[in-house]
C-alpha cells in the first residue's frame, strides 16, 4: 500500500496508469472481437468449402450413373462399340468421382457419411456387374435375358440414386448444426465483448472522477490562499499535502509568501534610509555648483586641439583607400584566374575518365574480337570432321546400295518365294540412294559454311587491327589530358597565391585604415568630449538647482513609502 500511494502521488502517473489500464482493455476487447470474427470465418469458410465439395462429387456422381445407365440401356437397343466404350468411359469417371468421396476430410465425414458412401460404392459396383452382365447376354444373342438382368437391377439403381442424395442432404443437415454452434460461440464472444467494455466504460468514469477531484480541491485551496495574499495578508501559509505537481505549486506559493514578507520587511529599512540621506544630498549639490565653472574653462582649449589633430588624419586616411581597392582588384582578378583553373581542372578530369572508359570499352572488344576468331578457326577445324563424317555416309550408302542389288539378285534366284524380299531390297536401295544424295548436300552446305568462316576471320583480323588503331590514339589522348590537368594545377596554385598575396596586403592596409580611423575618431571624439564637457559643466550647474528640489520630493516619496507599506500584515 506505501508502494502505491509513493507511485500514485503524482496526477500524472495516475492518468497514465489509468490510460494504460483502460487501452489494454480496449485493446483486450479489440482482440476478443477480432479473433471471435477470425475464428467463425475460418471455421465457416472450411465447413462451406467441405459441403461445396461434397454436393458437387454428389452431384456430378448422380449424373454421372444415370448417364451411363441410360448409355447401358441403349446398348441393349443398339450393341454398338462405341456405346461400349462410352459406357467403360463413364464407369471410370464415376469410381474417381466416389475415390474423392473418399478423400474429403474425415474430420468432416461422420460415421453414417462414411457408410452411405461405402454403400454407394458397393451398390455402383454391382450396378456395373449387372450391366455388363446384359451387354454379355446380347453380345450371345439373349436380349430378352439382358432385358431381365437390367429390369433386376433397377431397384439397386434407384436405391444408388438415394444414398448419393443422402450423403449430400448430411452434409447440410451438418451445416446447420455447424451454423447453430457458430451462432452460439458469437453469442458467447459478444456477451464477454459487452462485459468487457462495460468495465473499460467504467474504469474510464472512474479514473475521470478520480482526475477531476485530485484537480479542483488544490485548486480550491491554492485559489484561497492567494485571494487572502491579494488582500495584503502576507502571513498566509499552506500545510495540507497534495498531490505532487500541486505539491509544488504550494511549497513555492509558501516561499513567495515568505519573500513577499522578507521584501516588505527591507522596504521599510530603505524608505528610513532614504529620507536621511536626502538631506545630504541637498548639500553635495551646492558644492558641486561652485566647482562646475572652473572645469568648463579648460575644456575650450582641449577643444580647439582636437580639432586640428582629426583634420590631418582625414586625408592620411582617404589616401589608404585608393590603395586598398587596387588591392581588392588585384584579388578579384586572381580568384578570377583560380576558378577558371578549377573549371578547366574538372572538366579535363571528366574528359579523361570518359577517355580511360573508352579504352576500357576497347579493350573489352579487343578481347571479343580475339576470342572470336578463335572460335570461328575452332569451327573451322570442326568443319573438317563434318567432312569427314559425310564421307563416311557415303561409303555406308555405297555398301548399302551393293548389299540390296546382291539382295535383288538374290531375290530374282529364288523366284516366287523371294519376291518380297526384292520388295524390301528395291527400298532399301532407295534409302541407299536418298542418304548418297544427302550427303553430298551436307558436303555442299559444310563447303559454303567453310568459306563463310574464312571470310569472317578475314574481317575480325581487320577489326582487330582497326581497334589497335583507336586504343593507340585513345592512349594518346588520355597523356595529352593528364599534362594539361598537371599545367592547370600549377595556374591554380599560382593564382592562389596571388590571391592570398593580396589578401596579405589587404589585411595590412586595413590594419591601417583602422587604426587611423581609430586614432582620427578618437581626435574627434575628444574635440566633441571637451565640448560637451564643457556643455555638461553649464547643465551641471542647473543641474544642482533641481538636485537640491529633488531630493526634497525624494524626503516626500519616502515618507509616502512608508506610509503605504504600514498596511501589509507580516
Amino acid at each position: 500500500m506505501r508502494f502505491l500511494r509513493r507511485h500514485l502521488a503524482t496526477l500524472k502517473v495516475r492518468l497514465v496508469l489509468g490510460a494504460a489500464v483502460l487501452l489494454s482493455l480496449i485493446g483486450v476487447a479489440t482482440w476478443i472481437g477480432y479473433a471471435t470474427v477470425e475464428t467463425l470465418t475460418n471455421d465457416m469458410a472450411e465447413r462451406f468449402e467441405s459441403l461445396e465439395a461434397s454436393t458437387a462429387i454428389g452431384t456430378e456422381l448422380e449424373a454421372m450413373t444415370v448417364q451411363q445407365m441410360a448409355v447401358g440401356q441403349r446398348y441393349l437397343t443398339e450393341p454398338d462399340e462405341e456405346h461400349r466404350v462410352r459406357f467403360a468411359s463413364l464407369g471410370r469417371q464415376a469410381h474417381d468421382l466416389r475415390r474423392r468421396y473418399k478423400e474429403l476430410p474425415q474430420a468432416s465425414l461422420t460415421v453414417v457419411e462414411l457408410r452411405q458412401i461405402e454403400r454407394v460404392e458397393a451398390l455402383h459396383a454391382s450396378i456395373e456387374v449387372d450391366y455388363a452382365l446384359a451387354h454379355a447376354l446380347v453380345d450371345n444373342g439373349s436380349a430378352a435375358a439382358a432385358t431381365t438382368r437390367l429390369a433386376d437391377a433397377a431397384p439397386a439403381a434407384a436405391e444408388l440414386q438415394q444414398a448419393i442424395r443422402n450423403v449430400s442432404a448430411a452434409q447440410a443437415d451438418k451445416m446447420a448444426t455447424a451454423a447453430a454452434d457458430m451462432r452460439q460461440t458469437g453469442g458467447d464472444r459478444q456477451d464477454l465483448l459487452l462485459i468487457v467494455l462495460t468495465l473499460a466504460l467504467g474504469l474510464g468514469a472512474w479514473i475521470m472522477y478520480a482526475a477531476i477531484r485530485g484537480i479542483d480541491l488544490p485548486l480550491r485551496r491554492l485559489v484561497g490562499a492567494a485571494e487572502q495574499l491579494g488582500e495584503g495578508d502576507l502571513r498566509v501559509q499552506l500545510d495540507e499535502r497534495m498531490l505532487r505537481e500541486f505539491d509544488a505549486l504550494r511549497t513555492t506559493f509558501n516561499g513567495m509568501a515568505v519573500q513577499l514578507r522578507t521584501l516588505v520587511t527591507e522596504t521599510i529599512s530603505i524608505a528610513e534610509q532614504i529620507s536621511a540621506s536626502a538631506f545630504d544630498l541637498s548639500t553635495i549639490s551646492e558644492e558641486v555648483a561652485a566647482s562646475s565653472g572652473q572645469v568648463a574653462t579648460a575644456m575650450v582649449e582641449i577643444t580647439s586641439g582636437a580639432e586640428s589633430q582629426s583634420a590631418g588624419l582625414q586625408a592620411t586616411t582617404s589616401s589608404l583607400a585608393d590603395v586598398a581597392s587596387r588591392a581588392r582588384e588585384i584579388g578579384a582578378a586572381s580568384q578570377r584566374v583560380a576558378c577558371l583553373g578549377v573549371q578547366i581542372h574538372e572538366v579535363a578530369a571528366e574528359s579523361r575518365k570518359e577517355v580511360s572508359g573508352a579504352i576500357g570499352m576497347l579493350l573489352d572488344i579487343k578481347g571479343v574480337v580475339q576470342t572470336s576468331e578463335q572460335e570461328v578457326r575452332e569451327l573451322a577445324q570442326a568443319s573438317k570432321q563434318i567432312d569427314r563424317f559425310v564421307e563416311t555416309i557415303a561409303g555406308v550408302a555405297r555398301q548399302t546400295n551393293l548389299l540390296a542389288l546382291n539382295a535383288a539378285i538374290e531375290a530374282a534366284r529364288a523366284g516366287e518365294h523371294g519376291r518380297g524380299f526384292a520388295v524390301v531390297a528395291e527400298e532399301v536401295r532407295k534409302l541407299a540412294d536418298g542418304s548418297a544424295s544427302a550427303a553430298q548436300e551436307v558436303a555442299q552446305v559444310v563447303e559454303e559454311i567453310r568459306e563463310r568462316i574464312a571470310g569472317m576471320v578475314k574481317t575480325m583480323e581487320r577489326g582487330s587491327t582497326t581497334v589497335a588503331g583507336v586504343e593507340e590514339v585513345s592512349k594518346a589522348a588520355d597523356s595529352a589530358l593528364e599534362q594539361i590537368i598537371a599545367s592547370i594545377a600549377d595556374v591554380r596554385v599560382a593564382a592562389e597565391a596571388v590571391t592570398a598575396s593580396v589578401a596579405s596586403s589587404q589585411s595590412m592596409i586595413q590594419m591601417v585604415e583602422e587604426s587611423l580611423g581609430e586614432v582620427s575618431g578618437t581626435a574627434e571624439s575628444h574635440a566633441a568630449s571637451a565640448q560637451e564637457v564643457s556643455a555638461a559643466a553649464e547643465e551641471q550647474s542647473a543641474a544642482t538647482e533641481q538636485m537640491s528640489a529633488s531630493s526634497s520630493e525624494l524626503l516626500h516619496s519616502a515618507e509616502r513609502m512608508k506610509e503605504l507599506v504600514s498596511g501589509l500584515r507580516v
